[in-house]
């Protein structure tokens, strides 16, 4: 995962008008926010293609509903089929799409809490 395709998830996020931060939220809290992890998958082809999963976590005291609301926001932006594509400014292409989602208990009934799957092929040139 590259700063570049961090840079890019920040910048959509933003577009989307959602408070978001990589890692952890370290800013005052505003519901409704998310953070973002990755994780990486070996690269098996020789075309340079790096494949990651990036999971958007996201939190609110408001209703479920309203998370349903922003996780359709993602769901259109990164679309499951075309995806959201991107040329870096290093020359890589990137595709992110939209992969699933599930609410996640959090033992707290005023808070809840969604998890958003992305998948991310990203391919770099040298």
């Amino acid at each position: 995962m590259t700063k570049e395709i961090l840079k890019i998830i920040s910048d959509s996020m933003e577009s989307l008008g959602l408070n978001y931060e990589f890692m952890e939220w370290t800013s005052e809290i505003k519901y409704s926010y998310f953070v973002g992890e990755y994780g990486e998958t070996q690269q098996s082809t020789e075309d340079g293609l790096q494949e990651s999963s990036f999971i958007l976590t996201g939190y609110t005291r408001g209703t479920w509903l309203s998370l349903e609301e922003i996780k359709e926001l993602i769901q259109a932006y990164f679309d499951a089929v075309n995806g959201h594509t991107e040329i870096t400014a290093s020359g890589s292409g990137v595709a992110i799409f939209y992969s699933n989602s599930f609410a996640v208990p959090t033992g707290d009934a005023a808070l809840k809490k969604i998890q958003i799957n992305l998948t991310i092929k990203e391919w770099k040139v040298k």
